[in-house]
Order: C-alpha cells, then sequence, then structure tokens
C-alpha cells in the first residue's frame, strides 16, 4: 500500500489478514464483474475494513473479497448496470464501485436502492483518488 493510500485510510480498521493474490484471482474468475488492479492489490493485503474518511469523519466500509463475490451476483444495482463492481458503501444506502467502461472517472458512488448506470457519479480514475473525494466530502 502507498503511503498516500495509507494515509487517507489512517481511520479505517483494515483487515490484518489478505485475501491473498491467489484467491483475489481465483474470486475474480468467477464473478460476473472483474475487479481493478488496484482493488486487488489492497484485498490481498487488507481482506476489506471500516471505518471513516476525513475531517468529517464520513463512514466507509471496504467489503471483503466475499463480500463482493456475494454483491457482485445479488445486487440489483449490479445487475442493473452491466460491468459495474461494488466494492463498499457508506453503511447505508450508497455504494461505491468500479465501472470500467468508462474512459474516466471509472470510480465512484451509486445508490444501492434501485439504480441505473445514469446514477454512477464518477469520482476518480484510481481507489486512491474515490477515496480522497469521499475524505474531501465532495
Amino acid at each position: 500500500m502507498t503511503s498516500s493510500l495509507g494515509a487517507l485510510l489512517a481511520d479505517v480498521r483494515l483487515s490484518p489478514e489478505g485475501a491473498g493474490e491467489e484467491r483475489v484471482a481465483a474470486a475474480e474468475q468467477e464473478m460476473d464483474c472483474k475487479l481493478p488492479a488496484d482493488l486487488k492489490h489492497l484485498l490481498a493485503e487488507h481482506d476489506g475494513g471500516e471505518g471513516t474518511l476525513g475531517s468529517r469523519k464520513r463512514p466507509i466500509q471496504l467489503w471483503p473479497l466475499e463480500r463482493i463475490r456475494a454483491e457482485c451476483e445479488a445486487q440489483e444495482v449490479t445487475r442493473a448496470v452491466p460491468g459495474l463492481a461494488l466494492f463498499g458503501s457508506d453503511g447505508g444506502s450508497e455504494g461505491y464501485g468500479w465501472l470500467p467502461r468508462l474512459k474516466t472517472g471509472k470510480y465512484g458512488r451509486i445508490s444501492l436502492l434501485a439504480a441505473g448506470a445514469h446514477e454512477f457519479e464518477p469520482l476518480g480514475d484510481s481507489l486512491e483518488e474515490l477515496l480522497r473525494a469521499l475524505s474531501e466530502d465532495r
């Protein structure tokens, strides 16, 4: 993990155990959605986490690999937005994900309640940019 990503995640209790590269690769082969490289790297080191971001203490849940796999198939929003990989939430109705078909702003947020592709709000081109945007309360 880079020092800047570590700083953004300072108030997030990351899982001390990682999913490992082999488990991440095996899970991704079984899922309908693919995962971005920076998220796979984080999952290999830390299989999820929960805490807050930024000075306003915005809640965040970074889901473990098994939940990402389950949500990829089960969420109405992932069925309504093909290719969307959800990997976290605010603990409520806002999901965080990666939509690879976009040219820019592939990382963003979307309502978990009856969402469509038009509701995906791009916030960055990397996991770090997404977390920075959330920590700045954008």
